[in-house]
């Protein structure tokens, strides 16, 4: 208002100032010239105030017909890349109408997921589906033991030796098929030694099948000599060295009604008590290398003969039988036992003891757990047993390797 105002005066002067260079006034008349100029004043103030009243009102109507402005954001050439953006994405939502190539493979892991990790949820369920815990961190502590026993020359003198426990202490985080984990060797970070035993293993898990992998090598490794021949007692031993890697795959067959993975992945909650029969295949691979000459002469006259290089070099193929159980013994509580022994085609390597071979491939695998289930809280006590039994005319050697863990974890 006050710039209608303003305007008005300006516009009032300007005008009267240039209505009165125009008009003729005479020297003898000025009353009538000041009549002249206010006539004059008077029409041009009415019209004056007429346009700007439109102009008012014009841009009155116009504040009014302007919309707010909302912040812009992508605008993507395909409708299926818009609703993703939009309303964020599921691959598990079929309404989005992706191109063939991805229509196909989202598909094709949807058939899959349903086919091999479908479960009968009064027994067991799954909580990143049923609460959206898609990921566990755990704090563990694993100790593991190798035990080497068996016969030389023709079954005459017995040998039986094992390795100090090795503990790891760390942390794990896994989720939606992705893991991590960090470890320690705590014994030989507090002995000052460097760690010469290394370790890797991979496992996957469905509801229908279960695979593991692993790797492992002791490089110079001491052990302790607790029976050779006739000496029996306690002598530590460093001519060992073992290789070994392979892998196992097995179906459950009661998979809608028992989980393996809820007893040893924690990534299921097993309700209620179930067991299934299991079957598959596995392949390994064994080195192990025994060199004698290291013993003392005492312990060495307890050799059978004049042989001090034992190798016992070979690998498996075959198919193992075994059979799984939990035991839901109360709310938030299992226990679970499986037992799995394996027989096929064993092959030894020319440089073995017994030089190039085909025979009877031997091999036992067994797994126990006792798993506390609180909230999203879990704690687990997990053992299991891998072992090769190498047997022939002449020899005979049984290698394992035992694991015993306890877990803390979390899920979120």
């Amino acid at each position: 208002m006050m710039l209608k105002r303003l305007l008005i005066g300006l516009v009032l002067s300007a005008a009267w100032l240039i209505s009165g260079a125009q008009q003729p006034v005479p020297d003898d008349d000025p009353f009538r010239a000041l009549s002249l100029s206010c006539d004059s004043l008077s029409t041009v103030y009415d019209s004056i105030a007429v346009r700007l009243d439109h102009a008012a009102q014009r841009l009155q109507q116009l504040e009014q017909s302007v919309v707010p402005v909302a912040p812009s954001e992508p605008v993507f050439d395909d409708e299926w890349m818009n609703r993703i953006f939009r309303h964020g994405w599921n691959i598990n939502d079929t309404s989005i109408h992706y191109p063939p190539v991805l229509n196909f493979g989202f598909k094709a892991y949807r058939w899959l997921n349903r086919a091999l990790n479908y479960y009968d949820t009064a027994y067991v369920v799954n909580p990143g589906k049923t609460n959206g815990k898609k990921w566990k961190i755990m704090l563990k502590n694993d100790n593991w033991i190798d035990f080497y026993s068996g016969h030389l020359s023709k079954w005459k003198a017995y040998v039986q030796m094992n390795s100090d426990v090795t503990s790891l202490f760390g942390f794990q985080i896994c989720g939606m098929g992705l893991s991590f984990t960090y470890m320690i060797n705590a014994r030989d970070l507090l002995a000052g030694k460097f760690i010469r035993n290394r370790r890797l293993q991979f496992s996957f898990t469905t509801s229908r099948i279960f695979v593991e992998a692993y790797y492992r090598k002791h490089d110079q490794s001491t052990l302790h000599l607790n029976w050779l021949g006739k000496w029996h007692g306690n002598e530590i031993f460093s001519g060992l060295k073992r290789e070994s890697y392979g892998f196992d795959a097995y179906y459950i067959f009661n998979h809608t009604h028992y989980s393996q993975a809820a007893a040893y992945c924690f990534s299921k909650y097993q309700k209620r008590s179930s067991g299934s029969l299991l079957s598959g295949i596995y392949a390994s691979h064994q080195d192990v290398v025994m060199d004698m000459s290291t013993l003392s002469p005492e312990l060495a006259a307890h050799l059978p003969d004049k042989v001090t290089d034992y190798r016992f070099r070979y690998r498996d193929y075959g198919i193992l039988i075994g059979y799984g159980y939990s035991w839901v013994f109360h709310h938030g509580w299992l226990y679970n036992i499986t037992f799995a022994p394996s027989f096929g085609y064993r092959h030894s390597f020319p440089n073995s003891i017994d030089g190039k071979r085909t025979l009877l491939s031997t091999n036992l695998t067994a797994k126990m757990a006792l798993v506390r289930t609180a909230g999203n809280f879990f704690y687990a006590l997990t053992a299991n047993h891998e072992g090769h039994w190498y047997t022939s005319h002449w020899h005979s050697f049984y290698n394992s390797y035992s694991d015993f863990a306890l877990t803390a974890g979390f899920r979120f």
